[in-house]
């Protein structure tokens, strides 16, 4: 049994809980009860609520889920539901003041990451679709229907694929796990239970021309078709983009063929300085400046961290800064006085 309560008395776990001004109480003369009368209708009375309804109905004033009434309070006070039902809550949604999308481009203008070179800003800002792996697009944005003949609009929906850590340090082809279901026993009655198609790798030793290294690189086959489709390793690491590469390690390799290109690094067959040549005159299409090379496939953090180290000074102690302001001061004071020039007599 529950007494009546004041309408200033707090509730415990009652946040911001909000008063119904026509909650009719148990006893009170709702049909089908057995005692009251029609005037308890209009009583104020508190609204009973355990810590679960509480935290559901309400989180609270000022809080970013504080809870706001339904549309059924407004028709209660009105009295077009007979003050009978009670009014319904829902959370608030937090709101951002700007997308989540474009937080990553927000913090490129903000501290030391706006300082960072402006072509490696440009290639981080540059957003660009990559090639389909796992599905055939369609090519279009319409097609005929075949059976009433209209045209009808169709989007290619790409499928989403995740990269784990191990297809970072070898060369995929932009393959991944696909995450999906499928029916117990190929049986669409039965449950759904999670499945990860993921690729069949390999291990392969493949030859760079520029570093003049072999590589044991875990590979698929279609790494193995696009590198043949490029006629060399050097070039497949070369003409693809950081997109369809999705490998830390492939982008640290083009790195180092774009520096020793830009270089020019005469450690490239040392004892045969044809070769050598014929060699960069064979890449020579994707030579870049060095200082533009330094930065290529970095991730932000590794950004960040190279310009910290770049703008980093040693600090100067204090006495010496101390003696070359005294030094400047003397040497000007010095030349600022005028100086007395004496003649000596002349001889005869």
């Amino acid at each position: 049994m529950v007494g009546d309560v004041e309408k200033d008395s707090p509730l415990p776990h009652s946040r911001g809980t909000l008063w119904p001004e026509s909650v009719p109480s148990a006893s009170s003369g709702v049909p089908g009860t057995s005692s009251g009368t029609q005037n308890d209708r209009s009583l104020p009375r508190e609204e009973v609520m355990t810590d679960k309804t509480a935290e559901r109905r309400c989180y609270g004033p000022g809080s970013a889920r504080e809870c706001r009434p339904g549309p059924q309070k407004a028709e209660a006070a009105e009295g077009g539901l007979g003050g009978a039902a009670q009014p319904t809550y829902w959370p608030a949604a937090p709101l951002h003041k700007v997308p989540v999308g474009l937080w990553k481009q927000l913090r490129l203008r903000e501290g030391i990451c706006s300082r960072l070179p402006r072509h490696y800003l440009r290639s981080q800002e540059q957003v660009r679709t990559p090639t389909p792996v796992h599905y055939r697009p369609h090519g279009v944005k319409f097609k005929i229907n075949p059976k009433n003949g209209q045209r009808e609009r169709v989007e290619d929906v790409p499928i989403p694929i995740y990269y784990p850590p191990e297809s970072q340090l070898g060369l995929w082809g932009g393959e991944g796990w696909i995450l999906g279901h499928r029916y117990v026993n190929n049986d669409k009655l039965s449950k759904r239970v999670k499945k990860v198609w993921k690729p069949q790798l390999f291990q392969r030793q493949l030859y760079s021309e520029i570093l003049d290294t072999r590589f044991t690189v875990t590979v698929t086959m279609r790494t193995l078709d696009l590198i043949d489709e490029a006629y060399g390793f050097d070039f497949y690491i070369l003409k693809t983009p950081k997109e369809d590469l999705c490998s830390k390690f492939g982008m640290d390799l083009k790195r180092g063929m774009l520096l020793r290109l830009a270089r020019q690094d005469p450690q490239l067959h040392p004892d045969d300085p044809k070769r050598r040549a014929t060699i960069y005159e064979k890449y020579k299409e994707f030579v870049i400046p060095e200082a533009e090379a330094e930065w290529v496939g970095l991730t932000l953090d590794e950004a960040v961290e190279k310009q910290r180290l770049l703008e980093e000074k040693d600090p100067t102690p204090l006495f010496k800064v101390c003696a070359e302001e005294l030094i400047e001061r003397l040497q000007q004071q010095a030349l600022s006085e005028p100086v007395a020039v004496q003649k000596r007599a002349s001889t005869s």
